[in-house]
Protein backbone atom coordinates (compact mmCIF):
# COMPACT_ATOMS: atom_id res chain seq x y z
CA UNK A 1 0.00 0.00 0.00
CA UNK A 2 1.12 3.40 -0.82
CA UNK A 3 1.37 6.32 1.58
CA UNK A 4 -0.24 9.36 1.70
CA UNK A 5 3.28 11.21 0.58
CA UNK A 6 4.04 8.59 -2.16
CA UNK A 7 0.23 9.11 -3.71
CA UNK A 8 0.48 12.86 -4.02
CA UNK A 9 3.80 12.59 -5.46
CA UNK A 10 2.68 10.51 -8.13
CA UNK A 11 -0.87 12.68 -8.68
CA UNK A 12 1.82 15.44 -9.42
CA UNK A 13 3.99 13.55 -11.88
CA UNK A 14 0.65 12.90 -13.37
CA UNK A 15 -0.43 16.52 -13.59
CA UNK A 16 3.03 17.83 -14.76
CA UNK A 17 3.22 15.21 -17.63
CA UNK A 18 -0.60 16.01 -18.54
CA UNK A 19 0.27 20.19 -18.58
CA UNK A 20 0.95 21.62 -21.68
CA UNK A 21 4.37 23.49 -21.93
CA UNK A 22 4.73 26.88 -23.08
CA UNK A 23 5.64 27.20 -26.77
CA UNK A 24 9.25 28.69 -26.84
CA UNK A 25 9.36 32.43 -27.57
CA UNK A 26 9.48 33.07 -31.21
CA UNK A 27 12.64 35.17 -32.26
CA UNK A 28 12.19 38.59 -33.96
CA UNK A 29 11.94 38.94 -37.54
CA UNK A 30 15.33 40.34 -37.87
CA UNK A 31 17.10 37.64 -36.41
CA UNK A 32 14.88 35.01 -38.70
CA UNK A 33 15.86 37.17 -41.76
CA UNK A 34 19.66 37.18 -40.75
CA UNK A 35 19.37 33.34 -40.34
CA UNK A 36 17.62 32.67 -43.98
CA UNK A 37 19.87 34.81 -45.35
CA UNK A 38 23.20 33.57 -43.58
CA UNK A 39 22.43 30.26 -45.61
CA UNK A 40 21.58 31.98 -48.98
CA UNK A 41 24.70 33.10 -51.15
CA UNK A 42 24.59 37.12 -52.22
CA UNK A 43 23.74 36.07 -55.82
CA UNK A 44 20.48 34.28 -54.84
CA UNK A 45 19.00 36.85 -52.33
CA UNK A 46 19.52 39.70 -55.70
CA UNK A 47 17.68 36.83 -57.49
CA UNK A 48 15.12 36.39 -55.11
CA UNK A 49 14.57 40.33 -54.89
CA UNK A 50 14.65 41.15 -58.55
CA UNK A 51 11.68 38.44 -59.10
CA UNK A 52 10.01 40.10 -56.07
CA UNK A 53 10.37 43.21 -57.54
CA UNK A 54 9.38 42.04 -61.62
CA UNK A 55 5.99 40.92 -60.19
CA UNK A 56 5.25 43.89 -58.56
CA UNK A 57 6.14 46.40 -61.50
CA UNK A 58 3.99 43.64 -63.55
CA UNK A 59 1.26 43.93 -61.57
CA UNK A 60 1.46 47.65 -60.82
CA UNK A 61 1.45 47.82 -65.15
CA UNK A 62 -1.63 46.17 -65.28
CA UNK A 63 -3.22 47.99 -62.43
CA UNK A 64 -2.51 50.90 -64.65
CA UNK A 65 -3.53 49.50 -67.86
CA UNK A 66 -6.93 48.89 -66.15
CA UNK A 67 -7.47 52.25 -64.98
CA UNK A 68 -6.48 53.81 -68.26
CA UNK A 69 -8.94 51.16 -70.30
CA UNK A 70 -11.85 52.46 -67.87
CA UNK A 71 -10.75 56.15 -68.20
CA UNK A 72 -11.21 56.08 -71.88
CA UNK A 73 -14.36 53.86 -71.61
CA UNK A 74 -15.91 56.43 -69.07
CA UNK A 75 -14.46 59.31 -71.58
CA UNK A 76 -16.27 57.26 -74.36
CA UNK A 77 -19.64 57.35 -72.49
CA UNK A 78 -19.97 60.88 -71.63
CA UNK A 79 -19.51 61.84 -75.17
CA UNK A 80 -22.59 59.42 -76.17
CA UNK A 81 -24.19 61.06 -73.57
CA UNK A 82 -23.21 64.44 -74.34
CA UNK A 83 -24.53 63.66 -77.98
CA UNK A 84 -27.78 61.46 -76.81
CA UNK A 85 -29.09 64.22 -74.34
CA UNK A 86 -28.79 66.77 -77.56
CA UNK A 87 -30.56 64.69 -79.71
CA UNK A 88 -33.47 64.69 -77.20
CA UNK A 89 -33.30 68.38 -76.09
CA UNK A 90 -34.00 68.80 -80.19
CA UNK A 91 -36.53 66.39 -80.25
CA UNK A 92 -38.40 68.13 -77.41
CA UNK A 93 -38.00 71.42 -78.97
CA UNK A 94 -39.55 69.66 -82.05
CA UNK A 95 -42.62 68.41 -80.60
CA UNK A 96 -43.09 72.00 -78.56
CA UNK A 97 -43.43 73.92 -82.13
CA UNK A 98 -46.17 73.53 -84.69
CA UNK A 99 -47.62 75.04 -87.34
CA UNK A 100 -51.45 75.39 -86.77
CA UNK A 101 -53.76 77.38 -89.55
CA UNK A 102 -50.55 79.04 -90.69
CA UNK A 103 -49.40 80.22 -87.55
CA UNK A 104 -46.04 79.12 -85.44
CA UNK A 105 -47.53 77.70 -82.04
CA UNK A 106 -45.44 76.86 -79.32
CA UNK A 107 -43.86 79.90 -78.25
CA UNK A 108 -43.86 80.50 -74.60
CA UNK A 109 -46.83 81.30 -72.82
CA UNK A 110 -48.64 79.28 -75.02
CA UNK A 111 -50.91 76.35 -74.34
CA UNK A 112 -48.69 73.20 -75.30
CA UNK A 113 -50.77 70.03 -74.93
CA UNK A 114 -47.32 68.08 -75.11
CA UNK A 115 -46.25 69.70 -72.14
CA UNK A 116 -48.72 69.61 -70.70
CA UNK A 117 -48.24 65.60 -70.79
CA UNK A 118 -45.10 65.78 -69.91
CA UNK A 119 -45.71 67.61 -66.69
CA UNK A 120 -48.12 65.75 -65.75
CA UNK A 121 -46.06 62.47 -66.25
CA UNK A 122 -43.57 63.30 -64.36
CA UNK A 123 -45.58 64.00 -60.87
Amino acid sequence: MMTMEERDEVYRRALAACRPKAPPPKLPAKVVAQQRWAEKPTEVVIRDAAVHNEAVAERLRQEREQQIAEARRAEYQAQLDRHWQSMLDAQREQREFRMVGGFLEGQPGDYSPVARYEREWRR
